[in-house]
């Protein structure tokens, strides 16, 4: 084992548990994972034990409490959490089958109780029930003694903390207490309860935001923390001391809200019962960091402040932890205890490998995208990750690639994204691999990603790319456009094309004008475009490349026909924040409901969604109305091997993610 992430690979004691590593698996689940089970079903183990082999705490998500099917899909993040029944027998059976697989890793295993709307704390009673005078259960003779019967009372979780009252404030500490009771008997080893974004009920207690009370639970922070601390001690009382809980917290609250210090003095108070606190942002969006959060991990600062300030408790950090060295130096230098990660393993699903062999140049960079949450509204449902292909499919894996047979000789044709993953992919199966690459450089359709400062996740990937291909030993053959011709005479086993696609032109009059540009070449080149610049085509796309445009000095207007931009963005925990960074930037604007008429050489015309014609004056106009795939062109290698095949966006315009699984899947059946 290598000794280059010592720090990161130093066991924690903690109660009479021991961390093998100081790397946790925080809460987080491919959303669409889980089907209507009451349990975990086994694309759920699958994935859980995958983050068991390498991360000391595993944390799962699960505890929800009657939200299933209760959300229009990717309307809302909770219609897709798993809602696992305590209360069922069957289901106890799967959950504890969960925490043995994660125990056979030397990992800890949590839940998490993330009460999602709509919900309820359940609470078990004994139920009434009437003597049957057909039995005498206590004159009998064989057979186990009579269990109790209870039933669950449900108490709504989402009011305003004003409308309970102190009973029912009561029984609600109870439920938690109950729930981590249970799991604790299903053989979990720890709790993570969520008291962040002012989602559930203890942090609307906390926050001035949502608790308007003017009782002993309401108004000075002492009193505002009285609930979530009877929370805590009710658990605690409940499990005793050979059993971990931890705390997700928003280390401190939006404008107006509680602040840092206040979060010291809440937590010097909490310490008496908990182990371990997960210091989150004070939103739920921003605390999955994206590519518009230019600094790597955003919320250091909070650990490194509450580190300092709390003694006696393990505090963790999250949100944009990935790489490896910067891991290992947040535990070298004292900057908090744990490493808290949820899209590293998702990402890598060899993470703790890359860590214990000191290897972090090859871990495969997170896009940021989000994708794990849920693609765009109109995609399917179902759980990817845009650089890790078997997510969604680890339970099956296995047998859906098929065994290696003879070595054979392959031509991969396009040095993009999709034709270099695929070549190191077969390269790892012990094939012999050219790739062609018609320009100077590898990288494709996301060479771009140099220049935008927002694209640096993705320039990270393209890097990551390249270099691998470099390590891996793979011939490549630049500057070089491959035709049947010349692989014909080459007697190449099997040719994979992967020549991607090219702008789409729109129907539009005056599109060859010598201002029109496409938008690659904003990205690449913006200072041969004009001052005032007219993008058409709001999608994900052209909203980038005019922010790129605005940070370089232009000014952009953007039209978009449909009625909002980027309309087919990850809507969840990325689009909201896509939004706020073209907000922000001043000379941005937007018109939607616009279609595009025709191009004239001092600007742009348009009709509105009521059909009036308006015109936009501008310098430049930069066209980005999806891609055109080069399918055609591809299919001409089809009869000079044996095997052919086409992948990524020369069999349709692909994303990330669907080149990548193309790349997978194909190289797999070679």
């Amino acid at each position: 084992m290598s000794q280059k992430y010592k720090n990161l690979m130093s066991p924690l004691k903690i109660r009479n548990f021991v961390l093998k590593n100081r790397m946790v698996a925080s809460n987080s689940l491919p959303h669409f994972l889980q089907g209507p089970e009451t349990y975990p079903a086994d694309s759920v183990i699958a994935h859980y034990e995958n983050k068991a082999k390498g991360a000391a705490i595993t944390t799962c998500m699960g505890i929800n409490n009657f939200t299933i099917g209760k959300q229009f899909p990717m309307n809302m993040d909770f219609g897709h959490f798993p809602d696992y029944d305590l209360y069922d027998c069957n289901s106890q059976n799967y959950l504890i089958q969960l925490a043995d697989s994660i125990h056979y890793y030397d990992s800890i295993a949590c839940m998490a109780m993330f009460v999602g709307p709509p919900s309820f704390y359940p609470l078990m009673k004994k139920k009434k029930t009437e003597k049957n005078s057909e039995y005498d259960y206590q004159a009998a003779t064989i057979g186990p003694p009579p269990m109790e019967e209870f039933e669950i009372e449900k108490i709504f979780a989402h009011g305003d903390p004003v409308e309970y009252d102190e009973v029912t404030l009561n029984k609600i500490c109870d439920s938690y207490a109950e729930q981590a009771w249970i799991l604790q008997m299903l053989g979990y080893d720890m709790v993570s309860i969520h008291y962040c974004y002012r989602g559930n009920l203890p942090s609307k207690f906390i926050s001035p935001h949502t608790n308007r009370r003017t009782d002993k639970f309401g108004g000075c922070l002492e009193n505002r923390m009285r609930f979530p601390l009877m929370v805590l001690e009710r658990v605690r009382n409940k499990v005793g001391n050979n059993f971990l809980i931890e705390i997700e917290w928003s280390a401190e609250d939006i404008s107006g809200g509680y602040t840092l210090d206040d979060t010291v003095a809440f937590l010097n108070e909490a310490k008496k019962y908990i182990d371990i606190v997960q210091l989150r942002a004070s939103k739920v969006d921003p605390a999955h960091p994206t590519g518009f959060n230019l600094e790597e991990t955003p919320f250091l600062h909070y650990s490194e402040y509450v580190k300092k300030r709390v003694d006696n408790l393990i505090i963790g950090t999250i949100g944009g932890y990935h790489y490896i060295d910067t891991c290992e130096k947040v535990i070298a230098q004292g900057k908090a205890d744990l490493i808290c990660m949820a899209r590293a393993w998702i990402s890598n699903p060899n993470y703790f490998e890359l860590v214990k062999e000191g290897r972090g140049e090859d871990v495969v960079p997170c896009l940021r995208c989000n994708k794990c949450h849920g693609r765009g509204e109109k995609d399917p449902f179902v759980s990817v990750c845009s650089v890790n292909p078997i997510i969604g499919l680890e339970h099956k894996i296995q047998r859906m690639i098929a065994p290696v047979g003879k070595k054979k000789k392959v031509a991969v044709v396009g040095g993009g994204p999709g034709g270099m993953r695929c070549a190191m992919y077969l390269k790892e199966r012990g094939h012999e691999v050219t790739i062609y690459e018609a320009g100077d450089k590898l990288g494709g359709a996301i060479k771009h990603s140099d220049y935008a400062s927002f694209k640096w996740p993705l320039r990270d990937f393209k890097d990551f790319l390249i270099n691998q291909v470099e390590k891996y030993n793979i011939t490549v053959k630049m500057n070089i456009k491959a035709t049947p011709e010349m692989l014909s005479k080459e007697n190449y086993d099997v040719i994979i094309t992967a020549l991607g696609a090219v702008p789409a032109k729109p129907p539009v009059s005056g599109i060859d004008k010598e201002n029109v540009f496409f938008a690659e070449k904003a990205f690449m080149d913006p200072d041969s475009l004009g001052k005032n610049v007219v993008v058409i085509g709001g999608g994900e796309v052209g909203v980038e490349a005019a922010m790129h445009l605005c940070e370089k000095g232009h000014n952009a207007t953007v039209l978009e026909m449909r009625e909002r931009l980027a309309a087919d963005s990850t809507k969840i925990h990325y689009l909201e924040m896509f939004k706020e960074a073209w907000e922000a930037i001043s000379n941005f604007s937007s018109i939607v409901n616009a279609t595009v008429t025709g191009i004239k050489d001092e600007g742009v015309c348009y009709k509105d969604k009521d059909g009036i014609e308006h015109s936009i004056p501008c310098d430049s106009v930069v066209v980005s109305a999806g891609m055109k795939a080069l399918t055609d062109e591809a299919l001409k290698f089809a009869s000079i091997s044996d095997e052919f095949y086409i992948i990524g966006d020369c069999k349709t315009p692909a994303t990330i993610q669907q080149a990548m699984r193309s790349a997978f899947s194909t190289a797999m059946r070679i």
